[in-house]
């Protein structure tokens, strides 16, 4: 019932077929399985899989997630390079492209997908010495914004879920938070292999003041020749929790990928 399949049935695409505005590919588990002896169809646990690939091929993540548990059920995530990377020594670059999510909760069933623009920038310097030089306190800075979220059903519920951040806050938020790369040392390394934490802020008290909402983690590796045009690329997960400001008691986990280019 946890759309385990002993034939390997594979997921099917997903109505929608890809978070609104991405390129990325949304897929779901069967819905049923068929009685072994009877036939009879037997309901499956709701399984969501979000896969994005670059068009270069170079760059990939998938990310599994179930909204068929009060808890958080099982799931994952992998990301990968399919090939080597080269990194210069010095200099600056930015890179950008797309970012999708699968929101799952704890504390009730059902899921959520989220979109976004996805931008890091990058010190190499700071990369050089396996990031223990003074320039890697600031190797790597990130940014998810322009974030919206969808039912499963594709409807955008950003703006009910707004509502509920400045009801909660007392603050004006306008849109939904960004979320950000914390920047300090020790995030990167010579493989071009980058982790560190993630966190997002909301205004409280009219404004006048900022308080951390989401916390997590991102990870992320470089691929291709940094060294040349058109500059690698890069692809990462992002992992982040918070209370949901909608009910109370409910935890809600926002697992995203992202691929970035050489903007």
């Amino acid at each position: 019932m946890d759309s385990s399949q002993p034939d390997g049935q594979e997921y099917a695409r997903s109505n929608p077929d890809t978070p609104p505005g991405t390129s990325f590919a949304l897929f779901e588990a069967p819905a049923f399985f068929p009685d072994s002896l009877t036939g009879t169809r037997i309901p499956q646990f709701e399984h969501r899989a979000l896969y994005g690939q670059s068009d270069s091929g170079e760059t990939e993540f998938a990310i599994v997630r179930t909204g068929a548990y009060v808890q958080y059920g099982f799931g994952g995530f992998i990301y990968q390079r399919n090939g080597g990377v080269v990194l210069p020594e010095e200099g600056q670059a930015t890179y950008a492209g797309d970012y999708a999510a699968i929101r799952d909760f704890d504390g009730r069933g059902g899921l959520e997908y989220a979109t976004g623009d996805a931008r890091l920038d990058i010190d190499f310097s700071g990369f050089r010495g396996n990031c223990n030089s003074p320039e890697c306190d600031n190797a790597v800075r990130g940014r998810i914004s322009g974030r919206r979220i969808f039912d499963t059903d594709g409807n955008d519920i950003s703006n009910q879920y707004v509502t509920a951040i400045n009801e909660e806050y007392g603050g004006n938020q306008i849109g939904l938070p960004n979320i950000v790369f914390r920047i300090g040392p020790g995030v990167a390394d010579i493989n071009g292999e980058v982790t560190g934490e993630a966190f997002s802020t909301v205004s409280a008290n009219e404004g006048q003041a900022f308080e951390v909402y989401e916390e997590g983690r991102y990870y992320a590796i470089l691929s291709g020749n940094h060294a040349a045009n058109p500059g690698g690329e890069i692809v990462g997960v992002v992992v982040v929790e918070n209370p949901d400001p909608r009910v109370e008691g409910i935890m809600v986990r926002e697992t995203g990928g992202f691929i970035v280019v050489r903007d």
